[in-house]
C-alpha cells in the first residue's frame, strides 16, 4: 500500500438504506462543522458525501447535467433497489439504497492516495448499514488506515455500532473538539490547537465549499434543545442546550450564500424561536436590513406558541417561504409529554398572526404524530382534522422508539417493543410498535387521508369545518378498526 499522507484527512457521509428517501435540505451539517474545525487546526480535508446528488459522476451515470429538482433546491436522491433485511420482509414495500452506485464510491476511493484517518458520520439508528457498507469498504481499500465513526447513531447505540461496524475508534456526541484530540493521539505529528473553541461561535462554519456544487445551504443557530419531550433524543444527541449570537449568524449566512451562490437557507434549529428577542428577532432584522434576496426554510417544527404578530411579520418580510410549525396532537392529556410547548389555540394564534403578516394558509404545514405508545387511531384523526380544518397541510411524522427515550422505555414496558431490537425495526416508515403487514396497511390510509386532505388545501377545497369533525372523526374511526 502506498505511504498514507500524515495530515490528510478523508470525512465520508454514507448512503441511506431505506424504504424512501428525500433530500430536504439534506447535509451532514455535524461532520462539515468537524471539516472546518480540522482544517483550520492544520489537516488537508476531503469529503464524500454518498448523498451528494451532483456528484460529476453519478451525473454521468444518470445522463444528466442536472440533478432532478423539486422545490428551492429539494430533490430525490439516486435510487436503487437492493435485498431487503429479512427483518423487514412484513413491509410491503422495495428497500433500497439511496445515494452513489458503489462503483462510484470505490473509485473516488482509489482516486488518492490512503489518508492519514477516515471519519465516518452516521444519522439515524436504523440506517446503520450505511455507514457499516462504507466501513467495510474503506477498511478492504484502505487496511490499516484508521476509521473514526461519530455521529447520532454512533451516539446512541456506541455498543451495537462496535460490534456490527467494527470502526478502529467510536466518537460520542458533539464531535469536532473530541475528533481532533483522538487525531493527536493516534497520528505521528498531529497537529494540535492549543486554543480549542469555547462557543459555537468560535468555530469556523460548516465548510460547505467542499462541495463541487451546491443549491441551498444550511444554518444552526443553536444547537440541542432545552425541551426534553418524551419521543425525543436531542438533548442525548447535542448536549447542553447553546445559542449564538444573532450577528454571528447573519455573517455567516451573508458569507456563505454569496460566496457558494444559493439563495435558499435551512435552518437545522431544533428550538429556532427560543429566547426569541434576544436572537430570532435580532436575526430576522438584521437580515431585513441587508435586503439579500434570499428564501429560508424551516424543516424543524416551529414553537407555534411563540410566533407573535412581530415574528410573524419579520418571518414574512425576510423571505421565509417554508413555515412547519410544531403540533403533534390535539390530545391534552399528552401535552405534558411535549413540555406544554403548543395547545389547539396556540396553533390557531400563529397561524392568525402568519396570516395577517401575508401568508396564505394553505402554505403553511403543521407536524401530526402518529404511532406512539398507547396512542390511538381516534387521537391521529382528530389531530389531522383539526389542523386541516385551519386550512393547513398536515405533515405527518411516524414515531420512532429511540433508545434511552421515555417513550422507548415505556414501549418496552407495555411490551409493544422489545428491549434488544435491532435497529432497523426502529425505522419510523414501519410503524414500529405494530411490525405488521396489516397494521401498515392501517397506517397507510391514514397517509392517503392525508394525501388527500392536502390535495384538497393546495386546490382551495377545505374538505371539513370544525363543526362537521365529530361526524367525519366517528366515520373514519370506524372504518379503520
Amino acid at each position: 500500500m502506498k505511504k498514507r499522507h500524515r495530515k490528510r484527512l478523508l470525512l465520508i457521509n454514507p448512503w441511506i438504506y431505506d424504504f424512501s428517501a428525500f433530500d430536504l435540505w439534506s447535509k451532514p451539517v455535524g461532520l462539515l462543522y468537524i471539516a472546518a474545525y480540522l482544517r483550520r487546526v492544520g489537516y488537508r480535508v476531503e469529503l464524500i458525501d454518498c448523498l451528494d446528488r451532483y456528484h460529476p459522476a453519478l451525473l454521468k451515470h444518470q445522463r444528466r447535467s442536472t440533478p432532478k429538482m423539486k422545490a428551492y433546491g429539494t430533490g430525490s436522491f439516486h435510487r436503487e433497489i437492493v435485498a431487503k433485511p429479512p427483518l423487514l420482509d412484513f413491509v410491503p414495500r422495495y428497500f433500497a439504497r439511496y445515494g452513489l452506485p458503489e462503483d462510484i464510491f470505490f473509485s473516488e476511493l482509489k482516486k488518492h492516495d490512503p489518508p492519514a484517518a477516515v471519519l465516518v458520520t452516521s444519522l439515524m439508528t436504523y440506517w446503520y448499514p450505511g455507514p457499516r457498507r462504507v466501513i467495510e469498504i474503506v477498511q478492504q481499500v484502505f487496511p490499516g488506515v484508521p476509521v473514526l465513526l461519530g455521529g447520532i447513531y454512533a451516539t446512541l447505540l456506541p455498543d451495537h455500532a462496535r460490534k456490527q461496524l467494527k470502526p478502529d475508534y467510536l466518537i460520542t456526541g458533539p464531535a469536532e473538539i473530541e475528533a481532533a484530540r483522538l487525531l493527536s493521539q493516534i497520528l505521528p505529528e498531529a497537529p494540535v490547537d492549543s486554543t480549542p473553541p469555547k462557543t459555537l461561535d468560535d468555530f469556523p462554519p460548516p465548510a460547505f465549499d467542499l462541495y463541487p456544487r451546491l443549491d441551498y445551504l444550511v444554518v444552526m443557530s443553536s444547537r440541542g434543545c432545552p425541551f426534553h419531550c418524551t419521543f425525543c433524543a436531542t438533548d442525548k444527541i447535542s448536549g447542553a442546550f447553546t445559542q449564538r449570537k444573532p450577528d454571528r449568524v447573519v455573517e455567516e449566512i451573508l458569507r456563505q450564500t454569496r460566496n457558494l451562490k444559493v439563495r435558499d437557507v435551512a435552518f437545522y434549529d431544533d428550538a429556532l424561536l427560543l429566547n426569541k428577542k434576544n436572537r430570532i428577532i435580532p436575526i430576522l432584522q438584521q437580515i431585513i436590513a441587508e435586503k439579500p434576496r434570499l428564501r429560508f426554510h424551516t424543516p424543524n417544527g416551529l414553537h407555534a406558541r411563540e410566533i407573535d404578530e412581530q415574528v410573524a411579520n419579520l418571518f414574512f418580510r425576510s423571505g421565509f417561504r417554508t413555515i412547519r410549525l410544531s403540533f403533534e396532537t390535539v390530545n391534552p392529556e399528552r401535552l405534558p409529554d411535549m413540555k406544554n410547548k403548543v395547545t389547539p389555540s396556540d396553533l390557531e394564534s400563529a397561524v392568525k398572526n402568519l396570516e395577517r403578516s401575508g401568508y396564505q394558509r394553505k402554505s403553511l404545514e403543521a407536524y401530526v404524530l402518529m404511532g406512539l405508545p398507547g396512542q390511538s387511531f381516534e387521537e391521529v384523526y382528530r389531530s389531522i382534522l383539526f389542523v386541516n380544518s385551519l386550512g393547513l397541510k398536515v405533515s405527518l411524522a411516524s414515531f420512532s422508539p429511540i433508545p434511552g427515550t421515555v417513550d422507548f422505555d415505556r414501549a418496552v414496558q407495555q411490551e409493544l417493543f422489545p428491549a434488544n431490537a435491532d435497529p432497523l425495526l426502529t425505522n419510523n416508515s414501519i410503524y414500529p410498535l405494530y411490525r405488521t403487514t396489516d397494521a401498515y396497511w392501517k397506517f397507510h390510509k391514514i397517509r392517503q387521508l392525508v394525501n388527500v386532505l392536502n390535495q384538497g388545501i393546495d386546490r382551495g377545497v377545505n374538505l371539513f369545518t370544525p363543526n362537521e369533525l365529530r361526524t367525519a372523526l366517528q366515520q373514519m374511526t370506524h372504518n379503520i378498526k
